[in-house]
């Protein structure tokens, strides 16, 4: 706080808005609305993004501040204009529901795609809504189906289930009930109301699962007492027929199911309307309080739902979610060679191991991950290097030695040949100041992975299916990292 002061008290603007921060959040001082304002201003007028998005927030939600929509659109502007996709995503819902603005569904698809292509997974999940109801643009199922599709598999929930309507109705896509399902559930466990309710239906016709009446029953009853009055009854409802065709003992399995069950953790869901944009960015600068939440990456290594990652990046974790927003298990971890493994729901894309002869000095190499998250892009980061050494620290043989760059929040995930197989799993970086103190020379991308040897005889003793293919030709990075974003997730530990 004290250096923070003095830093801002001469102008600049990256210390009035974590100063900001220090008193919206009330870390180490009492929370004060007003200070927080007043910095927020300060660093905004400078031009700082965040603080603008902030002081859109503040305007918004009358905090600090009496209430006032026009003010709350120009500091989101400025921010948007700026790249900032918070307020981009702002923007889309002013726009949308005409506060402060008139109601401009174009104008609000043109923000909404901005922050969309920036990963903000509210945006993709709103701009699903507007293909799929064609406002603002022409209807076009198979686009509402893409941008869906993004925001599920960051685990909004309200995405989920549509995109399980759309897999049950054969909507811009061909009909696939156990698609359908499978979708229901990621949405149903975290609390959808309507999910559940799909899912009873689907287990007692037998569409995409096998007929069940004690799952069915379950599904209902959750329902019927987390929907809103009309839907609740017609949960109510649907649970006693199927109650009708039950014995005793399955009534009573079907209860205690229901009783027992809770809901899983929740991505952030979209915005009902302005007002309620959650809570301000913190520009990485995570306030005391918010809790200890460290990230990493990893990869999908089977259609079953397998994540490999780094030990490290999950020990000593409560919870871990991967990616944000979806609870999985850590099921295995073997901290001599750091590796991993989580169990989570179904993936549709999954990273193939190289097969045949490994990897050679010189040969390029693609890492993806997400690196220093709340900072960086929220998208999939992407770097390029070469395998420098076979051997690691010490001569390791478990690992490989490469010239790609990597950040805090790089480890865990994939390293790839050429051909888009999996040749290693990123695991540290050398500290470059310790090495400058010992040696008076500031090493530059000197990284490390765990080879693929190592992490596919950690898979085997698991029993993972993972897959397997050769590298006979260069598909190019491009193509390399368009693929590996598709099986490549940010891990979430909260401690």
């Amino acid at each position: 706080m004290r250096w923070y002061q003095l830093a801002a008290e001469q102008g600049v603007a990256s210390a009035q808005f974590a100063l900001g921060i220090i008193h919206d959040y009330g870390a180490g001082v009492p929370e004060d609305n007003r200070e927080a304002m007043r910095w927020y201003q300060l660093a905004a007028e400078q031009g700082d993004a965040s603080a603008q998005f902030n002081l859109g927030v503040m305007y918004d939600s009358g905090e600090g501040v009496p209430e006032d929509d026009r003010e709350a659109v120009r500091w989101f502007r400025l921010a948007a204009e700026q790249g900032n996709a918070s307020a981009q995503f702002a923007l889309g819902v002013i726009h949308d529901y005409g506060e402060g603005v008139p109601e401009d569904n174009r104008e609000a698809m043109r923000w909404y795609q901005l922050a969309a292509e920036q990963g903000v997974a509210s945006a993709q999940f709103a701009l699903g809504v507007m293909y799929d109801n064609g406002e603002g643009v022409p209807e076009d199922n198979r686009e509402a189906m893409r941008w869906y599709q993004l925001a599920a598999e960051q685990g909004v929930a309200s995405a989920q289930f549509a995109l399980g309507v759309m897999y049950d109705n054969g909507e811009g896509v061909p009909e696939d009930n156990r698609e359908a399902v499978r979708w229901y559930q990621l949405a149903a466990e975290q609390g959808d109301a309507s999910a559940q309710f799909a899912l009873g239906v689907m287990y007692t016709i037998g569409e995409g699962v096998p007929e069940d009446y004690v799952q069915a029953h379950k599904w209902f009853n959750i329902a019927a007492s987390s929907a809103e009055a009309d839907d609740r009854e017609k949960s109510a409802a649907s649970r006693n027929l199927v109650a009708a065709l039950m014995t005793q003992r399955q009534l009573a399995e079907a209860q205690r199911l229901a009783r027992e069950w809770r809901p899983g953790p929740s991505a952030a869901e979209p915005s009902p309307r302005p007002g309620a944009f959650g809570r301000r960015a913190d520009g990485g600068h995570p306030p005391a309080g918010r809790g200890g939440v460290s990230t990493g990456s990893g990869f999908f290594v089977s259609s079953e739902g397998h994540v490999l990652t780094n030990a490290h990046v999950v020990r000593d974790c409560a919870a871990v979610h991967a990616p944000p927003g979806v609870a999985v298990r850590v099921v295995a971890r073997d901290d001599a060679s750091d590796l991993a493994l989580l169990d989570g729901p179904p993936s549709g894309a999954v990273a193939p191991f190289r097969a045949g002869r490994g990897i050679r000095p010189g040969d390029e190499v693609v890492v993806v991950g997400y690196p220093l998250r709340g900072m960086l892009a929220s998208e999939a980061n992407v770097t390029r290097g070469n395998v420098s050494a076979l051997a690691g620290p010490g001569d390791d043989r478990r690992l490989f030695q490469m010239t790609a760059p990597v950040q805090p929040g790089s480890s865990g995930g994939p390293v790839l040949d050429l051909a888009g197989r999996v040749v290693g799993v990123t695991v540290a970086r050398l500290d470059a100041l310790t090495v400058a103190r010992a040696t008076g020379a500031i090493p530059q991308n000197v990284n490390f992975a765990v080879g693929a040897g190592t992490a596919r005889a950690f898979l085997d003793a698991e029993g993972v299916p993972y897959e397997t293919a050769p590298s006979d030709a260069s598909i190019g990075a491009d193509l390399v990292a368009a693929e590996a974003r598709r099986f490549t997730v940010s891990v979430e530990c909260r401690q």
